[in-house]
């Protein structure tokens, strides 16, 4: 049991050590705005379409980031749902709020 434990344990680190090193991406207006993220949902960068950008008022390019940062983080959920599905062996698609 207890092997079985410490085996558990080192898969865990290292789906932890995966989902940091994993990136993701959102979008929002179109390409206006682009949050990079990694698996543990943290952000690594934003970015904007300097092309596109200046033409946007504040309150709506407020609006794209918030659109860009979610399509990430629900980018970054589904990614991190796979690789435990990897580990564990289980489908995860079935158990909703779980990521």
């Amino acid at each position: 049991m207890l092997g079985n434990m410490s085996k558990i344990i080192g898969q865990m680190q290292g789906l932890q050590e995966t989902l940091k090193s994993l990136t993701v991406e959102g979008n929002g207006g179109k390409g206006v705005v682009k949050v990079i993220m990694n698996g543990q949902q943290n952000i690594l960068a934003v970015r904007f379409n300097p092309d596109l950008v200046g033409q946007i008022d504040s309150i709506e390019l407020g609006q794209m980031i918030i659109e860009a940062y979610n399509a990430a983080q629900s980018n970054s959920k589904e990614k991190a749902k796979e690789e435990v599905s990897k580990i564990t062996g289980l489908n995860l698609s079935n158990l909703p709020g779980l990521f």
